[in-house]
Formats: structure tokens, sequence, C-alpha cells
């Protein structure tokens, strides 16, 4: 069984019962982490190689935040979200839809506490595609 849509690829694989899902959100997941990662890194070193120790400017105040807000957000994507494209479908609870600051957006909950976003997926129709192929392998909507 295969879905594909314009930008993502969904096939669930018979052989070994899992879901293999082609969306580049890998590489997002990647690319995020290592900009977090640069963040954190450069909020710690700027202030002390840069900035002159004797003038405790605003700049300081700033890096702090910026080191703050990339440490919480790395260890959400760490702990709470995966870029998992090979899923055993006993692994995922269920599909989910989300509505952040009127964005929609569909997930797998999965066993390990973690979600695995679907990215790219832009009208209704689509959406219903998804719901119906995962509701198909016996998961929860």
């Amino acid at each position: 069984m295969e879905i594909k849509l314009r930008t993502t690829k969904i096939k669930y694989k018979n052989e070994d019962q899992s879901v293999q899902i082609n969306d580049g959100y890998k590489t997002q997941y990647f690319i995020l982490n290592t900009m977090l990662s640069l963040n954190i890194i450069n909020s710690i070193l700027f202030p002390f190689f840069v900035l002159e120790k004797d003038k405790l400017s605003m700049s300081w105040f700033i890096w702090l935040i910026v080191g703050g807000v990339s440490v919480a957000l790395l260890l959400f994507q760490i702990t709470r979200k995966s870029a998992a494209e090979n899923l055993k479908v006993d692994e995922i609870i269920s599909l989910e839809d989300k509505n952040f600051l009127g964005r929609e957006t569909l997930s797998l909950k999965l066993k390990n506490g973690k979600f695995r976003d679907l990215i790219k997926v832009k009208s209704e129709q689509e959406r219903q595609e998804i719901k119906s192929f995962f509701k198909n392998l016996g998961l929860e909507v």
C-alpha cells in the first residue's frame, strides 16, 4: 500500500509491517539541531571573547536569552520529536491532528513518547488521504 502526495511519499511495507515516510524531515531536523547547537556555542563564546569584560552592555543580556532559548528548544527537539523515516506499525499509537496558531499539522504519536511530524501536507485532500491510509492500517485517528 502506498500513498503519493505532491511532496511526500508514504509507503507501507508488508514484509516487516513498517511505514516508510519520505518527506525530507530528517534533513530539516538535522539542520535545526545544528543551528541550535551553534547558537548555544556562540552565546557562550561571544560574550567572553568579543565583548569587553569591563563593559557590561545589553549584548550580554541578549546573548543570555538567545542561549537559553536555544538550549530549551534543543532539549525539546531531542526529547519530544523524532525524525525516523522507517517506523514499525506497532511503534505508532495514533495519528494526531494538531492546531498551533491557526496552522494545522499532522503528527504520529509514538510509543516512546515522541512525535513524528508529517510535514509538507498542505491541502485538505492530502490530509484526508493520510488519515484514511493510517485508519486502514488499524491506527487511531
